[in-house]
């Protein structure tokens, strides 16, 4: 369908809305299970048609049979919906982007989709590196801001950190396999010797992750974008609770009878993972993310330590013993590689829904706030190692600077041509110029992580990043080594958690 106004748009949510009301819930995600079985649809996709069914579909009743329909037609409609764009219908948006960086337009698309598509390399070792084995290890440490992690947890889930992401493990592992899964069929598995929770800490564990169709749109409107010409961007609440109570009958949430549906079950582990984060952050703010930047810091750390095989690697504590604070900043950690000093910055951020939805030049300014102090930090530490500042005698005899911020999320597009450009720009209104900078999330890291300890050097990588793709390079590195997951330092960790559970998971009928 040609949408070429926001009338367009309207009259196209109202045909979705008409043909949808006429069907039940479950009957919907029933159809839309089939259709993604068959046709193998993107998640975005599949995620944006379940929050039209969320919308507009009358619950179903647990007293009746889940049935099918072709959706055909439908799925084409919605994904009209979702492809739209509202500057190339809206004379107003065209006017105020016709000069912005082109970079941004392709945010807004790809914000769009790319969160759907969750990836698992780093399994579910990760969430529990961060969030329980690395808070207890820093617990009591004179230089880290106190916060009990497990009990400020336990206080707004009821539930244990472990119990929390290896349960929802379980569940990530049914949803992907099932249509739809009872509590009692969880339950069931502590028969094969799974070991599932109590039957209280398995329904704390399901309220955090599910909620039915009231819940869903009350969260929908309260953070649906205000500007209606986005609304194919607005929040999809999925996100945030990844199951789906297809009835609402009284009382059924806590009744024998309720079942689930995942319409995107990698949504389950992105829940039980940085989910995690912004559970906390939304509850603890500030509190919580000044002290999640250590444990970042930390982890980020490990990363390194197990990629690392001829070069030395430093902390900021061992910097600065001889290099005090009213010197200036130094970054989290610093490898030396020959006469390469690699410096890293450590940043749990990512781009704001402002920047991912309207995509606005001051929009994304905003949000790359952290970015840019995280880079003009290296930069000032790479000119001061360059002029050879008292205190950091031992990289005087470095000739190559490189600079990478890590980030908790990927910072989409943000090492492509334009929109280094535009960060480059921004730096060099601060005087920050000529240095090199590379931004990777944790999980390109951790995937990097078996080939650099495979003896492939980072500063030979970070040189392929440049020139290349993230996938590209990977790729490349993965046929050299032929090493994959199993000889990440994180599958140890993996296998712990198996364990935990009976070592059966993956059996799973």
């Amino acid at each position: 369908m040609n949408i070429s106004s926001l009338s367009d748009l309207e009259k196209l949510e109202s045909k979705i809305k008409g043909n949808l009301k006429k069907h039940k819930l479950g009957d919907t995600l029933n159809s839309l299970y089939v259709k993604q079985k068959s046709q193998n649809l993107q998640p975005f996709m599949v995620a944006g048609f379940a929050l039209f069914a969320i919308r507009f579909c009358p619950p179903s009743k647990s007293s009746e049979l889940i049935r099918r329909y072709d959706i055909t037609s439908l799925i084409d409609l919605s994904n009209d919906y979702y492809l739209a764009d509202p500057i190339t219908f809206d004379t107003d948006l065209s006017d105020e982007f016709k000069d912005s960086n082109p970079v941004f337009m392709i945010l807004r698309l790809v914000s769009s989709q790319f969160p759907f598509n969750q990836g698992l390399f780093s399994e579910f070792a990760r969430p529990a590196l961060l969030f329980d084995e690395i808070p207890k290890k820093l617990k009591g440490l004179s230089h880290i801001p106190e916060f009990d992690f497990e009990n400020k947890f336990q206080a707004i889930t009821g539930v244990s950190v472990l119990d929390f992401i290896t349960t929802g493990f379980v569940i990530y592992v049914v949803s992907k396999h099932n249509f739809t899964f009872s509590s009692n069929y969880l339950k069931k598995f502590r028969e094969k010797g799974i070991s599932i929770p109590d039957d209280c800490t398995l329904q704390n564990i399901i309220n955090q992750l599910s909620a039915d169709k009231s819940q869903l749109i009350k969260l929908y409107e309260q953070r649906k974008n205000q500007d209606h010409r986005f609304r194919m961007h607005d929040f999809n609440p999925i996100i945030q609770y990844p199951l789906i109570k297809p009835c609402q009958n009284k009382g059924f949430s806590n009744s024998y009878k309720d079942f689930f549906h995942a319409p995107v079950p990698d949504l389950v582990a992105s829940r039980i993972s940085t989910g995690i984060y912004y559970q906390m952050f939304n509850e603890y703010k500030t509190q919580f993310s000044e002290y999640f930047g250590h444990v970042f810091e930390y982890y980020v750390g490990k990363v390194l330590g197990n990629s690392i095989t001829s070069e030395k690697l430093f902390s900021e504590s061992e910097i600065r013993n001889s290099y005090p604070k009213e010197r200036g900043k130094v970054p989290d950690w610093i490898l030396i590689d020959g006469t390469t000093l690699i410096v890293f910055e450590c940043k749990a951020t990512r781009f704001s829904r402002a920047a991912q939805v309207i995509a606005s030049e001051k929009a994304v300014n905003d949000s790359l706030k952290q970015v840019e102090k995280g880079l003009k930090q290296l930069g000032c530490f790479i000119k001061a190692c360059q002029n050879k500042v008292l205190g950091l005698e031992q990289f005087y005899n470095c000739t190559t600077f490189l600079a990478i911020l890590v980030s908790l999320e990927p910072l989409y597009l943000v090492n492509s041509i334009c929109f280094r450009e535009h960060i480059n720009a921004i730096l060099g209104n601060e005087h920050i110029t000529n240095f090199h900078w590379q931004i990777l999330s944790i999980d390109q890291l951790e995937k990097l992580q078996p080939h650099l300890d495979s003896k492939i050097k980072l500063s030979q990588v970070l040189d392929d990043l440049q020139k290349n793709k993230f996938n590209d390079v990977l790729e490349n590195l993965s046929s050299e080594t032929n090493k994959t997951f199993k000889d990440s330092f994180l599958y140890s960790k993996q296998e712990e958690l198996y364990r935990r559970l009976g070592e059966v998971v993956l059996g799973i009928d």
